[in-house]
């Protein structure tokens, strides 16, 4: 019964119905006290490769509904369901014959811990908010979006928290948050998991001694905290510093500056951005025996990171270079966010190494009378050899990736959007290459197909 009724409510996309009901309800004041979002993603993706390793494909399916009360004294409540569901795929639980290892790309779409769960639920916010005019307080489950931990939304639903967030803002120019974190819903994930579960819910890599690493359910860590600033210092310059801090594990310093410089009479502005990491290890490293560390405890790590751009509201194109060096591996759980390195393309990561040198360009144009946006990524990414395995971490080699994307928002229906990815990841390493350097990493086309559709009342 509960799968026939999941298969209703996935299978209502009567986006014609829908914006009818979305302009009534715009058009005439309502009583009722409880606001509403209600969203339908449809994913398909499909990964091929240049040499005969196993290609997958799937349609995925997720549908939520978000409830929030209207303020009372500035006090809401606030709650958000989602239902996922595998429509049509190839086994994802066939391993590939050459390398013997399982898909990477396509099983994200749903519960990476139970790949033959077909059709599932997740209760993804629910939480107690305080707003005033500078103060907000949020204790419960909720979204977040730090360099660190955030949605990394390249799947049917991204990452949510569960916590507390406090956050302050004197005035327009500054903002203080702080977040203390005791379970976290990784993107791709069913469940919900104390902070030491979610380590190893996604590929582990190998250890420094060559062996899988073995730190999945032996880390030890409690709790995150996040403090965070953000501050217009100057009219065209901004400034953001976070520290996270993850219980017996690591310490990340991060500040970033980016500044407008305005070109009158010209027809671009000039944009640049720079970014300084500093990450050290914490306690045991999620566990006092080193085989089932995390990361090491001496660990010293630093990222540098800097952009160069050109701008104007029909386009923009910018340069990027990302540095990592210290000792030992950056390390940054990927159950919890993308990269925030200004050299990041989607589909693709560069933590869990060291001495990576990355550069990155981007050009989107806009087509506004069309509902259209298009874009392109290309970057060269040089890592440690895949056989330095003390700080190279998945065995990847270097590699080039190119991104071509579109995304269009049709005028007829507010609320709809298509967005199309095309990816591509080719091997620039010389010398033999192993399967295992391969599959799932390089030498391969991926496609991304999404349609989102949002309906809001009030």
């Amino acid at each position: 019964m509960r799968r026939y009724l999941i298969i209703g409510l996935l299978s209502f996309l009567g986006f014609p119905s829908l914006t009818s009901a979305q302009d009534s309800t715009n058009t005439s004041k309502s009583t009722v006290p409880v606001e509403g979002t209600m969203g339908f993603r449809t994913f398909w993706m499909s990964t091929s490769y240049f040499e005969d390793f196993k290609g997958d494909y799937a349609l995925g399916q997720a549908a939520f509904l978000r409830l929030k009360t209207k303020d009372f004294r500035g006090f809401s409540i606030a709650a958000r369901y989602t239902l996922f569901a595998n429509v049509w795929s190839s086994d994802l639980l066939d391993r590939d014959p050459i390398t013997g290892n399982f898909n990477r790309y396509e099983v994200g779409l749903f519960d990476v811990t139970n790949p033959a769960e077909r059709f599932f639920g997740k209760l993804e916010e629910l939480q107690l908010k305080y707003q005033s005019k500078k103060i907000t307080g949020v204790f419960g489950r909720m979204d977040i979006n730090t360099p660190f931990i955030n949605p990394q939304d390249g799947r049917l639903s991204p990452t949510f928290v569960q916590g507390a967030q406090l956050a302050y803002r004197p005035n327009n120019a500054h903002q203080f948050t702080g977040y203390i974190i005791d379970r976290i819903s990784p993107r791709s994930t069913s469940g919900w998991y104390d902070v030491g579960e979610t380590f190893g819910l996604y590929p582990v890599g190998q250890s420094t001694f060559g062996k899988p690493s073995l730190y999945k359910g032996k880390t030890n860590s409690h709790f995150v905290s996040v403090l965070e600033w953000k501050g217009q210092v100057l009219p065209e310059m901004s400034l953001q510093f976070n520290h996270t801090f993850v219980d017996n594990v690591s310490s990340t310093y991060f500040l970033q500056a980016l500044n407008d410089w305005k070109q009158p009479g010209r027809r671009y502005d000039l944009f640049t951005g720079t970014q300084f990491i500093l990450q050290n290890g914490v306690g045991e490293g999620g566990n006092p025996d080193r085989t089932l560390q995390f990361k090491h405890p001496e660990d010293l790590n630093y990222v540098f990171s800097g952009r160069i751009g050109i701008k104007n509201p029909k386009m923009q194109w910018h340069l990027n270079y990302t540095r990592i060096d210290g000792r030992g591996r950056f390390l940054s759980p990927r159950e919890w966010g993308r990269d925030p390195f200004f050299t990041f393309i989607p589909r693709e990561r560069n933590e869990g190494f060291n001495q990576v040198d990355a550069i990155t360009t981007y050009y989107q144009r806009n087509l506004p009378s069309a509902g259209l946006q298009l874009y392109g990524f290309a970057g060269l990414h040089f890592l440690p050899d895949p056989t330095d395995v003390e700080i190279n971490k998945f065995g990847f080699p270097s590699y080039a990736q190119a991104n071509l994307g579109g995304r269009y928002t049709p005028d007829w229906s507010k609320g709809l959007d298509f967005h199309l990815i095309l990816m591509s990841k080719i091997n620039i390493r010389e010398g033999e290459m192993k399967p295992q350097w391969i599959y799932n990493k390089v030498d391969m086309f991926h496609v991304n197909f999404i349609v989102n559709y949002q309906l809001t009342w009030k």
